[in-house]
């Protein structure tokens, strides 16, 4: 072994032991031995026998071949050929993105590598300049933008594959096998191994693979690319033995097999998966399927952080960190004409293996059902009763609104069109301006920078910068982080156009709403971290939340997803213009159910997940700094609020008889109003967008008849 091999394995034993989950279940530090260690009976485990019985029964019905279950370390119940050799198909994507987690701690690849610097092409014809510029993340991600003919493509993947340079790398997400084929190309170039020996050397061994060998593993040629694809054979019981080990962390009882950092940044999501329809399916990460917004599989909730690799057929590996359950489906593929298994069998099939688990498991990792999920059920009733007559009355073309019941989205409603004139209707991926709903979002994002001690909040911001924010302005000194985020910088909200930017108060002794003190913070983030505020929150936030067709500055594929702006009469606003640089104040583009993630994590109580702040920091978020004065009280349900209004850190708060209330919203001159609210202790929550400077009368008005949501 190589001494950055050696160092590496050392680094990543350490960091194992600080970010590996710690599951409560007693059995979750074991791991098998030469062979796995099967409960006695399914209630040995506290799983339901019946219940499991009524699975298999429906697994015969659509052809499963193998079904293998792990919980605690241990088989709670198998049927089938646990012992043959099946094709893997393309979850062998998977296992490379484990093979490309020990390479990149080895040092042995670079992610930001381009194609162009690797020398990787293809036949004729052959990529273009902009297609080289894909670096391995890209490729990582399924989003190098390259649709070049592939080895190994089904039939349904040649169809939908996209024309050639019809997107720019990085930008579009497509399952696309010229990715996966060449990310095993450029995996033998930089470390000299094949997949199949890195898989027996890396993985296989480590982890005691009954039945595993290199030689199970033939590569796939042919014309159509000079990149082949790398299907292999492998056993159920030796597919659940790489579960385990992702499920815990990449640590195989004490071992770091793969780095912990990559499993969790792996399987984190950075695309939405859609079906044909539009549907979301669920999220996409380096080579993993990822539950996104509770999806993972149609028919069967699973926990936050759980994640799948998936092959044509049927097969399927699940992996559930929370559960510290790992399930392994296999279909005989290698029957021609044999029965293949839908995603929506599967899903079906999965949900009756959960219903046969401990209750006390199935209740971990899902948010408890609140008051508020009757509610969410009738309320998008009524919105569309109420919805279309208020936006006729208040002249809005479009509007998307979102609910949260349970800590998560629960429900979606989208009204009207994207442009006044125009047929095309808004969906839930239309994009709109977030507006100052934009804020919160960065104060997260500073009080990350907080924990990570790069930013204090009580020291002044002039400190951080070489050039000072307000060179003649005195009181300018004063200014620190925790008044911006609570208003009370003494700022106006904008300068006068023309004029200097004035301190109108002492700083810290009254709540004045500014704007301007958030660009101030903005200017202070990227001294701190080298970065633009978009990247900053791209990277640290927005992909790790799931938010991936969000940015705080203007995209080219948001031509075809943003509404337009409007004014107070419903018509567009021809003059609106678009942001090419980020603003902290104002400049989120997003979907409502993507700034609805951002509430889930804000109500979220395990903060153990990497963008997550800890519970003090949210806390501070939500705790009353400054009083509110000269703002409009929000009418809930006919009832105005009594209470007097409070800004957190980022946050305005506002005192009902049920309890604190933490809202927002945004109002841009382009043509947008939102809105938003939520409450932490149950769980609910609402956001609201609309493309007409009037949108805000209607959120108002909704808000009054509908009271708390």
């Amino acid at each position: 072994m190589s001494h950055t091999r050696i160092l590496c394995r050392a680094a990543a034993v350490l960091l194992g032991l600080l970010a590996c989950p710690l599951y409560a279940d007693a059995g979750a530090g074991r791991f098998p031995g030469k062979t796995w260690q099967k409960a006695a009976t399914p209630e040995a485990a506290g799983w339901s026998t019946a219940k499991l019985a009524e699975a298999e029964a429906f697994g015969r019905t659509i052809g499963t071949a193998v079904v293998f279950i792990v919980q605690g370390g241990a088989v709670v119940r198998e049927w089938g050929a646990t012992e043959t050799r099946f094709n893997v198909h393309s979850i062998r994507k998977s296992f490379l993105s484990a093979l490309y987690g020990v390479a990149e701690c080895a040092r042995e690849i670079d992610l930001g590598d381009t194609l162009e610097h690797l020398g990787i092409d293809d036949n004729e014809p052959a990529l273009t300049p902009l297609e080289k510029q894909a670096t391995v993340l890209d490729l990582l991600k399924a989003r190098s933008g390259v649709y070049h003919p592939a080895l190994y493509e089904t039939e349904p993947m040649k169809k939908r594959r996209p024309a050639r340079h019809s997107h720019a790398p990085g930008t579009f997400w497509y399952y696309n096998n010229w990715d996966f084929n060449a990310l095993g190309t450029i995996f033998r170039q930089r470390t000299g191994l094949t997949v199949y020996a890195a898989l027996e050397r890396s993985i296989a061994r480590p982890v005691g693979m009954e039945d595993f060998r290199a030689a199970d593993g033939q590569f796939v040629r042919g014309q159509d690319s000079i990149h082949p694809a790398y299907p292999f054979r492998m056993t159920a019981r030796d597919m659940a033995r790489f579960g385990l080990l992702m499920g815990r962390g990449g640590n195989w009882n004490g071992t770091q097999v793969v780095p912990a950092a990559w499993v969790a940044r792996s399987t984190a999501t950075y695309s939405a998966a859609r079906s044909e329809e539009g549907d979301l399916r669920c999220g996409y990460g380096f080579l993993w399927w990822t539950e996104l917004q509770g999806r993972c599989f149609e028919g069967v909730e699973l926990p936050r952080g759980s994640f799948s690799a998936r092959g044509s057929g049927g097969h399927c590996l699940v992996v559930a960190p929370a559960w510290d359950l790992v399930v392994v489906h296999r279909v005989d593929t290698d029957k021609k004409g044999g029965p293949r298994v839908s995603s929506h069998q599967f899903g079906k099939l999965l949900g009756l293996i959960v219903e046969a688990a401990p209750a006390s498991m199935r209740a971990s990792g899902r948010a408890a059902p609140s008051a508020g999920t009757t509610a969410a059920k009738t309320l998008p009733t009524a919105l569309d009763d109420l919805v279309p007559g208020l936006m006729s009355r208040h002249h809005v073309p479009g509007v998307s609104i979102v609910g949260l019941a349970g800590g998560r989205v629960a429900w979606a409603r989208q009204y009207g069109v994207k442009t006044a004139g125009r047929r095309e209707p808004v969906t839930s991926e239309t994009v709109f301006e977030a507006a100052s709903m934009s804020k919160p979002v960065v104060a997260y994002a500073a009080l990350k920078l907080v924990e990570d001690r790069k930013l204090n909040l009580d020291k002044p911001l002039e400190d951080y910068l070489d050039q000072p924010f307000l060179p003649d302005e005195p009181l300018g000194r004063k200014i620190t982080a925790r008044m911006v985020m609570s208003h009370t910088t003494g700022l106006p909200n904008w300068r006068k156009a023309g004029q200097p930017l004035r301190v109108t108060s002492e700083p810290g002794t009254k709540f004045t709403y500014s704007g301007e003190g958030f660009t101030m913070l903005q200017r202070v983030m990227e001294k701190i971290t080298g970065r633009s505020l978009d990247e900053q929150m791209r990277l640290t936030l927005l992909e790790p939340l799931g938010m991936v067709s969000s940015a705080y500055v203007w995209r080219t594929d948001f031509k075809q997803t943003a509404a337009a702006g409007h004014n107070s009469r419903g018509e567009v606003n021809q003059d609106r213009r678009r942001y090419p640089k980020p603003n902290a104040a104002y400049s989120l583009y997003c979907t409502p159910a993507e700034y609805a993630l951002f509430l889930a994590e804000m109500m979220r109580t395990d903060r153990s997940a990497a963008p997550s702040l800890s519970t003090d920091s949210r806390q501070a978020m939500l705790s009353h700094v400054s009083r509110i004065e000269g703002r409009t009280a929000i009418v809930r349900g006919g009832k105005a609020a009594t209470e007097p209004g409070y800004w957190g850190l980022g946050w305005a708060i506002d005192g009902t008889a049920a309890g604190d209330r933490i809202r927002h919203s945004g109002s841009n001159g382009t043509g947008f109003r939102s809105y938003c609210e939520f409450d932490p202790r149950k769980g609910t929550g609402l956001v609201i967008m609309t493309n007409s400077a009037s949108g805000d009368d209607l959120w108002r008005e909704l808000l009054a008849v509908i009271g708390e949501p």
